[in-house]
């Protein structure tokens, strides 16, 4: 079946915001720079349109998207807004269940608008725009307020331009496309913050991270023939260095750093006892989500995740397992 353009998605959106008042925007649990951005330019848009809006979030925003936030109008569950809405834009989440404990206060007759770009939606939405082809939910969020021709301040850019080069990998990942760079310049133009965002996003390390990181590079290990790299975070290290798990997601990037590496793992304990999070990056093709889906999670073909009960020895070595299965043997 073909799926509608996205003058079509616009036209439904559209729609649907004038007919409603009240609005409630989230994203999913542990919350990165894609989904944060996506929720704050449309926060700003509505708010620009009269509307009651809400930013309801399950997890604490990482501190450098911090810069960028409402002065008010944002919440962290289970803090609430009084109000219930009416129309619900669930941004840059695969499933309802990822929303996490947010989803509790959604009222039965809600209208949920589902805008992602992972391949493995569940299309859980009344409106739901999947755009597998762009490269964060925010160029989603973009293109859609492009179609409204709706005016976009400096601050929606800001936040437009966060999703689209955090999700980019600051435009190095495979996702980065002619059109993904005509976004950004076409937000630059519309006067995102782009030095700020260099500023905040990548040059603004706390001493207690840079301790982290120091901590974590001692434990990167290199396996199956060199081929996979993998580094580890414990509970004893983000305590002796007093680092919040929600501000380590860019340690995921750091064993596919490595020249000839094929696939980086981070591996995370979690704050519940005996569960580690698991992160995956390929950087030789190989579609990482589908590892990801066989534990529960997922994510995109070649960045994916999942949670995994066992010790962070037991499931590095699963994970290797898994991943001896599938990369190509050498002759």
């Amino acid at each position: 079946m073909t799926k509608p353009s996205v003058a079509q998605y616009a036209r439904k959106i559209q729609q649907v915001i004038k007919s409603h008042q009240r609005f409630l925007l989230t994203t999913h649990v542990r919350a990165d720079g894609d989904g944060i951005g996506a929720e704050i330019a449309l926060f700003h848009l509505l708010k620009n349109m009269g509307k009651s809006v809400s930013i309801v979030n399950d997890s604490f925003i990482p501190q450098i998207y911090k810069f960028m936030i409402p002065s008010s109008g944002m919440y962290i569950f289970p803090e609430v807004p009084h109000d219930k809405p009416e129309v619900v834009f669930a941004l840059d989440c695969p499933t309802l269940e990822r929303l996490g404990k947010t989803t509790g206060i959604f009222p039965e007759d809600v209208v949920i608008i589902n805008i992602d770009h992972h391949i493995a939606n569940d299309n859980f939405g009344k409106i739901n725009w999947v755009a597998d082809d762009m490269c964060a939910t925010g160029d989603v969020v973009l293109h859609l307020l492009r179609e409204m021709k709706a005016d976009i301040t400096p601050d929606m850019a800001t936040a437009l331009y966060v999703s689209i080069v955090t999700d980019t990998g600051r435009f190095t990942h495979s996702n980065t496309t002619a059109s993904t760079l005509h976004s950004a310049a076409f937000l630059i133009e519309r006067g995102a913050r782009h030095t700020d965002i260099t500023r905040y996003v990548y040059s603004a390390n706390s001493y207690n991270l840079i301790q982290l990181n120091a901590l974590s590079l001692a434990t990167i290990r290199l396996h199956l023939g060199n081929k996979v790299a993998t580094i580890w975070l414990t509970r004893e290290m983000l305590e002796r260095t007093k680092v919040n798990p929600i501000d380590t997601h860019d340690f995921a990037d750091i064993p596919s750093s490595i020249e000839g590496i094929a696939v980086g793992v981070l591996l995370r304990e979690m704050t519940k006892p005996d569960w580690v999070k698991v992160s995956l990056r390929s950087q030789n093709g190989l579609q990482v989500n589908t590892i990801a889906q066989k534990y529960g999670g997922g994510g995109h073909k070649f960045a994916a995740g999942c949670e995994i009960q066992g010790s962070i020895e037991a499931v590095q070595q699963m994970i290797i397992g898994e991943l001896e299965k599938v990369l190509p043997q050498k002759p």
